[in-house]
């Protein structure tokens, strides 16, 4: 979960080495825009994804065996449509 990027939260360094094209491309847009919180932001979405893409590994085999029950025997509340 994206968690507010301008919170108070103590900052660490990351050095990073950009195409030096796109560095020229962004440079007449350093006064309009935060680098840093824009590389925060991709950079905690990236975590997310990698977390949840995690997550399923390590869960697939309950996923699926849990896919092969609800096949075998429905969903809970079925019998009310309302599912």
């Amino acid at each position: 979960m994206l968690k507010a990027i301008d919170s108070p939260a103590r900052k660490g360094r990351l050095s990073l080495s950009i195409d030096q094209a796109l560095l020229d491309r962004l440079e007449p847009y350093k006064s309009q825009v935060n680098f840093s919180a824009q590389a925060e932001r991709f950079l905690a979405a990236m975590a997310d994804e990698l977390e949840n893409r995690t997550w399923a590994e390590r869960n697939a085999a309950a996923l699926v065996a849990h896919g092969r029950d609800i096949a075998a025997t429905g969903l809970a509340g079925e019998e009310f449509e309302r599912v």
